[in-house]
C-alpha cells in the first residue's frame, strides 16, 4: 500500500500536509505523535472512511478511490467501538462474515477459546479489557491485508497484554499482515515494532527502522571529570535525561568519533544504553526540552 501526497483540512484546518509512506506486508508499523495531530484522521482516509484533498491511497498500484471495492484488503479497528454494544458476540461474527469473505471462522474460535472469551454473549457485557480484546481477536481473525490499530490495548491487564502482544507478532510473521498501530503506551509499540513513524504538526517528520536506528545511532549516559559539559557534546547530541551531573545522550551522527572524544576526556561514567522509541519521542516530539544545567 502506497500513501502518496495525502493532504487534508477539516473546517477549514490544515491537518495532515504532504503525507508519504509505504505499508509493507509482515511489518508492523508504530505510529506516533502529541494527542490530537492527526493520527485517526490519518487512520481514516487510508481506510477510504475519510476523502484526501491531495494525494491518494493505493493498493498495487490502484487507487482505492477509483476502485473501492479494494477496501475489503482493509480493516480499521477505531479506539471506540460502542455501536455495537446491543449486539451479540454471534451477530457481530455474522455482520463481519457477511462484508469479509475472507472472515476465518475457526481461527476466530481458537483464540475466543486461547483468551477464555464466551461466544454467547452481547458486547455490552464485556469489561474495557475484554472488549478491546474482543475486537482484536475479530479484526485479525478477518484475515486483511492492512490491518489499522489505533490505541488496542486501552484496559487491558498486563498479563493479557503481554500474551496479546505475542499473537500479534505470530500472526503477522505466518500471515504476512501489515499493521499500522497508533498507542499512547510507547512501552508496548517497542515490543512489537519493526517501524516508527513520527507525526509533528501536521507533518511526517521521521519514518525509520528501529534496526537500522540502532545500528547507525548511539545512547549513551556519561559523566565528566569537570561540571562543565564539553562543547562538542552539546553541539553534536539530544540531550534525553539529565540526573545531577549524569547526562543521558542520543548521537545520530559520527558515533564512532563522538565516543573517541567522550573517551577522551576520561570520564567518570560512560555507559552505552538500548535506543527506544521514548527516546524518538523525546527528542523529536516533547513540549519541554531537558537542558544541561551544569552543577
Amino acid at each position: 500500500m502506497i500513501i502518496d501526497g495525502v493532504t487534508k483540512r477539516i473546517e477549514g484546518n490544515l491537518v495532515l500536509e504532504d503525507i508519504s509512506f509505504e505499508l509493507k506486508s509482515g511489518e508492523i508499523t508504530a505510529l506516533i505523535g502529541r494527542n490530537g495531530v492527526g493520527k485517526t484522521t490519518l487512520f481514516s482516509i487510508i481506510a477510504g472512511m475519510y476523502l484526501a484533498d491531495v494525494g491518494h491511497v493505493a493498493i498495487d498500484g490502484q487507487d482505492l478511490r477509483k476502485h473501492p471495492a479494494l477496501k475489503k484488503n482493509i480493516f480499521f479497528l477505531e479506539d471506540n467501538m460502542n455501536y455495537f454494544n446491543s449486539y451479540s458476540v454471534k451477530a457481530v461474527v455474522k455482520i463481519y462474515k457477511n462484508v469479509y469473505a475472507t472472515f476465518d471462522e475457526e481461527f476466530f474460535d481458537s483464540l475466543m477459546e486461547r483468551f477464555e472469551l464466551p461466544k454467547k454473549a452481547k458486547v455490552i457485557s464485556f469489561s474495557k479489557g475484554r472488549k478491546a480484546l474482543f475486537f482484536m481477536i475479530l479484526a485479525f481473525s478477518l484475515d486483511v491485508r492492512y490491518l489499522l490499530l489505533d490505541e488496542p490495548m486501552d484496559g487491558l491487564d498486563v498479563i493479557v497484554k503481554k500474551q496479546l502482544l505475542q499473537f500479534i507478532l505470530e500472526t503477522v510473521a505466518d500471515r504476512k499482515t501489515s499493521v499500522l498501530i497508533a498507542s499512547h503506551r510507547l512501552d508496548e509499540l517497542e515490543m512489537v515494532a519493526d517501524r516508527v513513524l513520527v507525526l509533528k504538526g501536521t507533518t511526517l517528520e521521521l519514518d525509520y527502522y528501529l534496526e537500522s536506528l540502532r545500528d547507525t545511532a548511539l545512547k549513551l549516559q556519561v559523566a565528566f571529570n569537570s561540571k562543565h559539559v564539553p562543547v562538542f557534546v552539546k553541539a553534536e547530541s539530544e540531550l534525553l535525561q539529565r540526573n545531577g551531573r549524569i547526562y543521558t545522550l542520543l548521537v545520530t551522527e559520527n558515533t564512532d568519533d563522538f565516543v573517541s572524544r567522550v573517551k577522551a576526556e576520561e570520564p567518570i561514567l560512560y555507559q552505552e544504553m538500548a535506543i527506544t522509541i521514548e527516546d524518538v519521542f523525546t527528542v523529536r516530539l516533547a513540549d519541554d526540552k531537558v537542558d544541561y544545567y551544569e552543577v
